[in-house]
């Protein structure tokens, strides 16, 4: 099967880089990306948060030496799984309705961040966005 989707002509800004003309590094769109050996003590920078980007750090902070995970405004990490396994998609398309209706938005905000700082410290990270959940 391949399956092409949206990002399938990747967006590479690199006008958005002063300097690029003189980096000596290599530089790629994740779509190029295949394995995170080549990577293997040296330092490497992600531009991105979004699901590959986020995949891409976590596989090569295992290898690298130093891996920085630059964001444009920080963001909420989501587990794909909730207490006792119960994958997330399941728990928030029934819990989260109910909450909706009977919750104000900024408690339910509280509450949702909360439980997503005990898995991950995002203010530690410097990955604590400002807008809410």
């Amino acid at each position: 099967m391949i399956c092409i989707g949206h990002h399938c002509n990747p967006n590479m800004p690199l006008h958005d880089f002063p300097g690029i003309e003189t980096f000596t590094g290599k530089y790629f769109h994740s779509r190029d990306y295949k394995t995170p050996e080549e990577w293997r003590n040296k330092k490497v920078v992600v531009i991105g948060i979004g699901n590959s980007g986020g995949d891409i750090a976590v596989e090569l902070s295992r290898v690298t030496k130093q891996l920085y995970l630059s964001t444009r405004r920080g963001s909420w990490i989501l587990n794909r799984m909730w207490d006792n396994g119960i994958p997330v998609d399941l728990f928030l398309n029934r819990v989260t309705g109910f909450l909706r209706k009977n919750l104000p938005f900024g408690v339910l905000c509280s509450l949702r961040e909360s439980q997503l700082n005990k898995r991950f410290d995002h203010a530690l990270y410097n990955l604590k966005p400002r807008h809410r959940y």
